[in-house]
């Protein structure tokens, strides 16, 4: 670490004196400075904004959940009400204070094992949840990070947790975007993965932005350009932006119809069922990014929207004060917040960490740290003053938009203008409602960690499974060759939302065992020389196997086993049949002159003459009989 510069230990410069009454010359071209006492008293402000936003809103966490929010009546700064002393760390800054102790012990770029050793020593099973509960019941299993952190894993991973543990670290990186998301990625990836990721990655950008910017608009693009647009997160922040644009028409602000929006499009009508719980990432992301909007740098403001709008209302105004707190310093919060508070922290659940520290000290160590990161990416430290490129490109991480439709064989028949009709053991056939959108196992999205996309499953309550097991079928319109399957299964339900599903058994959502069956002349048959790519995993959710076996042609086929879990249930993402339709022999997707010279060199040929050498009917010849089914799809 730099050594220590602090201006409440150490007294300021004459320079720095004037760069802190805005008095200083203005920074050369291409670069942007700020003052070490300027950035201390931000970085100050930014961890009591957190600490007494998140206490205000304590009371109103997880409630306030429907389509309205909170009578402004309610609404009264804790800080009135009783005298916290000490403030006690919540998730929102005992994770911050860890992985600050974690930069410093390891340095700025910590490996995935010195990160888990931190979480070994450092943060119990008691005291945190969801997400967090999940990784931390991963490692005790031998998971490594990322795996902790990610949808195969973590039951979990959609939760709110990565992007109130990792705000920080864009106040690391002052004007840094790149290096917060960066470091966002690292440490919420411990617990999170894809849309929710993503929201964290908003964060930190934003906290970044906010040292050399004051307009919360751009602020918010800013964040919002750091993660990547086919991302459930991106779009979110989107629509707020543009619900907010659309208020502010009329020069009138009503942040309460915009939170009804909100509830709307991300629990209500419009949501295709994709909301979860009040602890989930999205509505919660969009209830901050409305804080800040509807704020516009008003620190009281800001918090008051956060609290009264619910759901999780301890981290929402938490890290939207926080924000705005690094942006406008502690200096300029409101006295009556800061006059009676008292500078005191105790960072519960932490063993092995101080059992006290104080705003101020943690202030100037995250002020060390910052400095680290300064000259790490470019910038200068010297005469308490921080020099920093001006120029912040953000690198995103990878798009990864919806296929346009589906794949396999279902598009070749579709393609050529032949139906495919699905079915299953437990149908819904609702397009609103993902979990009950059958049709959905068709529509070409095979991974959802960024779209935010549910299931379709065969719950119905906790009835047993039909006799037989649960089945997803595919009936197609004309005969075809079946060679192979991918399974995208889907998630799992939990029966103890806190609980070990290793220890707890799920509800269910997955099979215990697998079959293919394939419909010729109407009967069902089971292939032969089946094949799974992994085995089925209980434990391993969103699952990708692929099923090989012995060709076999018909007009259906299906996947069908023993559903597990104390509901007796599967889930299902996408089912993509490989194969193609009868006389292609060449799967280019038509019946053309190449099939047929290829049959015609096999015609006449008998006994176990194989499929690809012209034998259509399955009676091991290629004769008359298999040239009449040849020509009957000859041109399509």
């Amino acid at each position: 670490m730099t050594p220590c510069r602090h201006p409440t230990r150490m007294g300021i410069t004459i320079f720095a004196r004037l760069v802190w009454l805005g008095m200083a010359v203005t920074p050369a071209a291409g670069q942007q400075e700020i003052s070490a006492a300027e950035y201390y008293d931000r970085l100050h402000g930014m961890w009591f904004g957190q600490l007494i936003a998140n206490h205000t809103g304590k009371p109103f966490e997880g409630y306030y959940t429907g389509r309205e929010a909170a009578p402004d009546s309610e609404f009264v700064w804790i800080i009135q009400t009783s005298y916290e002393d000490p403030w006690l760390g919540d998730d929102d800054t005992n994770f911050e204070y860890l992985y600050l102790h974690c930069l410093e012990t390891h340095g700025l770029g910590p490996t995935g094992p010195q990160i888990q050793g931190e979480w070994d020593a450092h943060v119990p099973l008691s005291g945190i949840w969801f997400a967090n509960k999940q990784a931390k019941y991963l490692m005790n299993h031998g998971f490594l990070i990322p795996d902790s952190g990610s949808y195969a894993y973590n039951m979990h991973a959609y939760a709110i947790d990565s992007q109130i543990t990792t705000a920080s670290f864009g106040a690391l990186s002052p004007g840094q975007r790149q290096w917060a998301i960066d470091a966002v990625r690292t440490f919420g990836g411990v617990t999170n993965e894809g849309f929710s990721l993503h929201a964290a990655e908003f964060y930190g950008a934003m906290y970044a932005a906010a040292a050399f910017e004051t307009d919360i608009d751009t602020i918010v693009s800013l964040g919002q350009a750091a993660i990547p647009e086919s991302s459930r997160s991106w779009r979110a922040i989107q629509d707020v932006r543009d619900w907010y644009a659309d208020d502010m028409l009329d020069g009138t602000p009503d942040w309460r119809e915009t939170r009804r929006i909100i509830y709307d499009y991300y629990r209500g009508d419009y949501d295709y069922g994709r909301y979860r719980s009040w602890i989930e990432s999205t509505i919660n992301l969009a209830i901050t990014t409305m804080s800040l909007l509807y704020g516009q740098g008003d620190f009281e403001e800001t918090v008051r929207i956060g609290v009264l709008s619910g759901y999780d209302a301890d981290c929402n105004p938490a890290t939207a004060g926080g924000l705005v707190g690094l942006m406008l310093g502690y200096d300029a919060l409101p006295t009556e917040l800061t006059g009676p508070a008292t500078d005191h922290y105790m960072p519960l659940y932490r063993p092995g960490l101080p059992e006290y520290d104080t705003i101020t000290g943690i202030a100037a160590r995250l002020q060390d740290v910052a400095e680290d990161v300064i000259v790490a990416n470019g910038g200068t430290v010297a005469d308490g003053i921080y020099t920093i490129p001006e120029t912040d490109p953000v690198t995103p991480d990878p798009e990864l938009w919806d296929p346009p439709g589906p794949s396999g064989l279902v598009a070749t028949v579709l393609d050529a203008g032949g139906t495919v009709t699905v079915s299953a053991s437990i149908e819904a056939n609702n397009p609103l409602y993902d979990r009950d959108n059958l049709d959905a196992i068709i529509d070409g999205i095979v991974d959802v960690r960024y779209n935010g996309h549910l299931p379709y499953d065969t719950y119905d309550g906790d009835n047993a499974q039909p006799a037989g097991g649960d089945y997803y079928q595919f009936d197609f319109s004309t005969e075809t060759v079946f060679r192979g399957l991918t399974f995208y299964e889907g998630d799992i339900r939990w029966n103890a939302t806190n609980g070990d599903p290793r220890v707890s058994e799920p509800r269910g959502g997955y099979f215990n065992d697998l079959v293919v069956e394939v419909r010729t002349a109407g009967s069902w048959t089971t292939v032969d020389s089946l094949l799974l790519s992994e085995p089925l995993d209980p434990y391993t959710y969103f699952q990708v196997i692929g099923l090989t076996f012995d060709p076999l042609h018909g007009d259906a086929i299906r996947i069908r086993g023993n559903a597990g879990g104390t509901a007796e249930y599967t889930s299902i993402i996408e089912l993509v049949v490989a194969g193609s339709r009868m006389g292609d022999f060449d799967d280019d997707g038509d019946v053309d002159l190449s099939d047929l010279a290829q049959f015609l060199g096999s015609y006449g040929l008998t006994g176990s003459v194989p499929y690809a050498n012209g034998d259509l009917d399955g009676d091991g010849d290629a004769d008359l009989a298999d040239l009449a089914a040849l020509l009957a799809v000859y041109g399509t």
